[in-house]
């Protein structure tokens, strides 16, 4: 089954309430006392030794202040692992026995952590964190899985949104036309528009694109039953005109070696001049010394003035399956989402999932406040979606069908029937 839930709204329109079967988390309370503390481990992609991402340093920040001052006298150590391996070397680890007390797990990947057994239920915490903070932007009823439990809570949101050089482009392309006419800029060295189709990484260079292209020619990757529908009109039109990138010169075969660290290693290295990349890069992306020639936009849709409903994702903290304490791993998330803690995320250019950062003078102050507002009001136009566990073999799947049609000249028609037809078969 796939589950969305809206990007930016702590209200219950939209999304019919249901009535979730007793839970099953553990009737685990957090003690009031200090009790002698346990050390915890924490896997997240995230590197606090690093000091290249600024979301590194927030992260290790966060985690010394927790080790310094939480009242039980817990530890919490970070396994820091590779975003394009997390998932199998979480799954590993656990079922070897060895699981983290305390997961982050990718909204697209959720699913594959709950049906391999990584991360427990966490319904009660949760239900009870959302009660006590109103301006938390989601909700139990839309973060409650198809079992009646919430395994998760986002702690950031992110969107992914059109990169564009403001020195060569006085506005974004705001139409797929536009999109066509960047192929004035590219030449032998620099793109004037470029998406991966690399199956790399998960093909997650092309399927951000993708995701909100279909939706925008009325299309969607499932139906409202995990049923494969991208091999339908609106899929093939989106195959179609990424071919017409390519065929105009907007792109050239170099992209089909680009994962999406190359898309956005190229953008901040000045050799393309347009990009679609998520959010949670900006801090990366700025750093390059021709930051103030970057501007970000909406995804543009179809026709002109039309933007393209939005990617939305998030990353989420989970208790592990194999958690020493299920209390003590929610004692360090909750301390993770507190709103101090979200303003240090907001300095990372991480969108909070907590509205009342939003009201702090030091971060209305912020030269990315206005930026960060654009990128909020885009989201809404989306969801976050939970995929099934097998989303990224079908990522793959597409972005290889994609290949075949860019650069081989097989019909988009019959490739993307073929993999619906593996996908709902298998």
């Amino acid at each position: 089954m796939v589950l969305a839930l809206a990007a930016c709204s702590n209200s219950s329109g939209g999304t019919p309430a249901t009535t979730a079967p007793e839970s099953s988390t553990p009737e685990t309370t957090v003690p009031e006392q200090p009790q002698g503390g346990i050390d915890m481990t924490f896997s997240i992609f995230l590197d606090p030794n690093s000091t290249d991402d600024p979301r590194c340093v927030v992260l290790k920040e966060i985690v010394d202040e927790y080790n310094a001052t939480n009242q039980y006298g817990n530890t919490v150590t970070v396994q820091s692992i590779h975003w394009s391996q997390y998932e199998s070397q979480v799954i590993q680890a656990t079922a070897a026995g060895n699981g983290p007390d305390i997961v982050n797990a990718f909204s697209d990947q959720l699913m594959q952590h709950i049906d391999a057994g990584t991360i427990q239920p966490m319904t009660q915490f949760a239900t009870s964190f959302i009660e006590e903070n109103p301006d938390y932007i989601h909700t139990v009823e839309k973060l409650t899985q198809a079992d009646g439990e919430i395994y998760s809570l986002p702690w950031e949101s992110r969107v992914t949104v059109m990169w564009y050089r403001n020195d060569i482009y006085d506005e974004p392309p705001a139409s797929w036309d536009d999109l066509l006419a960047t192929a004035s800029n590219s030449d032998g060295m620099n793109l004037g528009f470029a998406l991966g189709l690399s199956e790399g990484s998960n093909g997650t260079g092309l399927m951000e694109t993708f995701v909100p292209w279909i939706r925008a020619a009325g299309g969607d990757i499932f139906d409202a039953e995990g049923k494969a529908i991208f091999n339908s009109d609106a899929g093939v039109q989106v195959v179609e005109y990424i071919k017409s990138l390519v065929d105009a010169g907007c792109m050239d075969s170099s992209v089909l070696n680009m994962t999406y660290d190359d898309i956005v290693d190229g953008f901040k290295a000045g050799s393309l001049y347009a990009v679609n990349a998520g959010t949670q890069r900006a801090a990366t992306i700025k750093s390059s010394s021709l930051a103030q020639s970057y501007s970000s936009a909406p995804i543009p849709g179809i026709n002109d003035g039309e933007v393209a409903p939005a990617f939305v994702a998030g990353q989420t903290l989970a208790i592990g399956s194999q958690a020493q304490d299920p209390a003590m791993a929610w004692d360090f998330i909750q301390y993770f989402y507190s709103v101090e803690n979200q303003k240090k995320w907001i300095s990372a250019n991480c969108m909070p999932i907590r509205t009342a950062v939003y009201e702090d003078a030091d971060v209305q102050a912020m030269d990315t406040y206005d930026e960060m507002v654009m990128w909020s009001e885009y989201a809404k136009t989306g969801t976050m979606t939970f995929y099934p566990a097998d989303y990224t073999e079908l990522e793959v799947k597409i972005c290889q069908a994609v290949q075949r049609v860019v650069f081989q000249g097989a019909d988009a028609q019959s490739e993307l029937d073929q993999v619906a037809e593996w996908y709902n078969t298998k």
